[in-house]
């Protein structure tokens, strides 16, 4: 509102913390850290001390985001001016094919193991989307797609799997340059022993460090009572729980109740992933999180009650 309002008066506008988050894909703790470390951004302060950016460095910062998504270290482009930053990233475009297009090519790449090809598609839509816009619009719907071929006998378990370790890998690609100013009390990220796929875990973990929120995955098939020592010696703001829907079953809402029970008082326990909606019988203070939205918001909730709150 106050960006359009300066647009109307002929003032250049500037944008808050969390508008320049939503712009770019980069948490506001890790533009805090950027700019004591490499002198950038430097934003203007209000009396309040809120941070305000001009145009000028969210057109930087989402080059430097494209930089990072093609996997070069924040210690090398951050500092870059934005016509260096132009010249590195070359010639550019934005994806013009649809998501089901997309995703349907990506499985054709599949198909024939082409990891070079999978592997170069993913990062052409990072760079050119931004990190939140990558999930919603292509990694959500290149696993609905892989799902529905999986189903239909057009791909394999062995193709499945070679495409998730691509796509997990690009994940935590993205997700390592936005750990480095990461704070506060982590979320702990597992999924239940009979839940073998950690995709949903990976996508968690983003969302998490684009928030400027520190992560910790313990992994696949993390028995109840070793989530729960993990968040005994953590004090994690909140336990995420990836399930899919393979493993939405009564025995898994009976884990994940022994599991609340179990966590320390202060920590949430979240449930993702497409099984998590079937789930019946769950605790009242167990969380349910549908979609990416939902994460956000919640990341946005329990930062209020954190030890390390965010400013902006």
């Amino acid at each position: 509102m106050k960006a359009r309002a300066a647009a109307a008066t002929g003032q250049p506008p500037l944008w808050p913390m969390a508008a320049v988050t939503r712009r770019t894909g980069i948490g506001p703790h890790t533009l805090r850290a950027w700019e004591r470390r490499f002198g950038f951004p430097q934003p203007l302060r209000l009396p309040s001390g809120h941070r305000r950016f001009t145009e000028e460095q969210v057109a930087r910062l989402r080059l430097i985001a494209r930089a990072i998504g093609l996997g070069h270290r924040a210690g090398d482009v951050v500092p870059l001016p934005h016509e260096r930053l132009q010249l590195l990233l070359g010639p550019w475009r934005h994806e013009t094919d649809g998501a089901a297009g997309w995703a349907a090519a990506v499985l054709e790449q599949t198909l024939g193991f082409d990891r070079e090809g999978i592997g170069s598609a993913l990062a052409r839509a990072a760079a050119g989307m931004g990190a939140r816009a990558f999930l919603r619009e292509r990694i959500a719907t290149l696993t609905a797609a892989a799902g529905r071929a999986w189903a239909d006998g057009r791909l394999d378990i062995r193709h499945e799997h070679f495409l998730s370790e691509i796509v997990e890998d690009t994940l935590r690609a993205m997700r390592v340059p936005l750990e480095h100013g990461a704070q506060g009390r982590p979320v702990l990220l597992a999924t239940l022993p009979a839940e073998r796929h950690t995709l949903g875990l990976q996508v968690a973990a983003l969302v998490t460090a684009l928030a400027g929120r520190r992560v910790c995955i313990l992994g696949a098939q993390t028995p109840v009572e070793e989530i729960a020592g993990a968040a005994a010696r953590l004090d994690p703001l909140a336990v995420g729980v990836s399930v899919t829907l393979h493993t939405a079953l009564p025995a898994t809402a009976r884990q994940l109740n022994r599991l609340r029970a179990s966590l320390p008082e202060g920590a949430g326990l979240w449930i993702g992933g497409a099984g998590a909606p079937l789930l019946a019988g769950l605790r009242p203070e167990i969380t349910l999180l549908a979609t990416l939205d939902d994460l956000d918001d919640a990341l946005r909730r329990a930062a209020g009650g954190d030890a390390h709150p965010a400013t902006f």
